[in-house]
């Protein structure tokens, strides 16, 4: 009986790799080293906390909102990103914004009292990344999976492997600001309104260098200032403080690997509303007359109205704009209430009128033109 059952313990053993070998010495100490097990964890979370902890310091929420609106202004676009998407249905772009991993992280650290775990699982031609968020102090718990193809590119290489890396490191970061942002949702969304306030105030105190600034990083990219300036819907020396910020956000996010260049500044020929004036225009024998007479008409309007003309035709442009924004914001589920900032300044009352009525789906609105004195 005692044969039998020592026989059984070196099998196992040699089937686990764990001990001695078959027909090996019985002493350990004259074994050879042992190998690993075969059968062991490949991934998976430490030891799973359960319950609330007593902790040694307990959170008070008003300091961390006060804490949270002061690094807020320091942050700026490091805690938020924009980036667009087409709708398939509208065929316009709607418009993704939200918190950084950044943003996540230092949330997360001020909120304080919690653990943050992730973990991974290859399924071929993707991982499945699970992030879980655990608050220590009333045992709130939350996870959430996050799928990272591996074919992302993020940036021009010819580096495979560094290309795979990046690719790894870019949807855990995704995975666990998610699981972060939902956890603590009031506190990311405060964090990242703060933030993006911030950064207009601070681009309106000097708008000139920051929209200098902003140029130049635009060409270190590099990408052609015409795709930007039509995104933005308005050329780069007439932007403001909002503007500037939005493209900022928009940097960050091709800079993070949220999003590639050319899909937050699409190329100037991928425009469906380009490709449809390029098209109306050469559609048929005669469609050129009438561009050149429009164009006649428009030389002889302008000789009249020197001065008046550009600026009726940038208050038009802005209006079509606003309008447009207006949307795109009801296409990306943007409530009527969430007015752009730079609209709800008393001088750019028409076009509000025009972002609103863009939101309710209603016909753009026509204002009487203003006469002077």
């Amino acid at each position: 009986m005692t044969d039998v059952t020592s026989d059984r313990r070196r099998d196992l053993e040699a089937f686990a790799n764990a001990g001695g070998q078959p027909n090996q010495p019985e002493h350990p100490s004259e074994r050879p080293p042992s190998g690993h097990a075969l059968v062991r964890p490949t991934s998976g979370l430490a030891e799973r906390v359960i319950g609330a902890q007593p902790v040694a310091v307990y959170r008070d929420e008003n300091k961390v909102l006060q804490k949270l609106a002061a690094l807020a202004a320091a942050a700026g676009s490091d805690w938020f990103y924009r980036f667009p998407v087409k709708n398939n249905q509208t065929g316009q772009n709607d418009w993704i914004e939200g918190p950084s991993i950044k943003l996540a992280n230092d949330v997360a650290r001020i909120f304080g009292n919690n653990v943050n775990e992730v973990r991974e699982i290859d399924v071929g031609d993707a991982w499945i990344f699970y992030a879980r968020f655990t608050d220590i102090e009333t045992g709130f718990s939350m996870e959430r999976a996050y799928r990272q193809r591996k074919s992302q590119r993020s940036m021009r290489t010819k580096d495979a492997d560094r290309q795979l890396d990046i690719a790894y490191q870019i949807g855990q970061s995704k995975a666990i600001r998610n699981c972060i942002v939902n956890s603590l949702q009031i506190y990311a969304d405060y964090a990242f309104e703060q933030a993006r306030d911030s950064l207009v105030e601070k681009i309106g105190k000097d708008l000139s260098a920051w929209r200098e600034r902003t140029l130049q990083g635009l060409a270190k990219m590099p990408v052609e200032l015409t795709r930007v300036e039509r995104v933005i819907g308005r050329a780069a020396k007439d932007w403001l403080a909002p503007n500037v910020a939005q493209v900022i956000a928009m940097m960050k996010s091709i800079a993070d690997g949220m999003a590639s260049v050319d899909e937050v500044f699409p190329p100037l020929d991928s425009s469906p509303a380009t490709a449809a004036s390029t098209e109306g225009a050469r559609e048929g024998g005669g469609a050129q007359e009438p561009a050149a007479t429009d164009a006649a008409t428009a030389a002889q309007s302008h000789s009249a109205a020197q001065d008046q003309a550009p600026v009726a035709a940038a208050t038009d442009d802005a209006l079509a704009t606003a309008y447009k924004r207006g949307i795109e914001a009801k296409a990306a589920g943007h409530q009527r209430k969430a007015l752009p900032v730079e609209y709800r300044e008393k001088d750019r009352t028409r076009e509000a009128l025009c972002w609103q009525a863009g939101h309710d789906g209603a016909a753009m609105p026509s204002f009487a033109a203003k006469t002077e004195g």
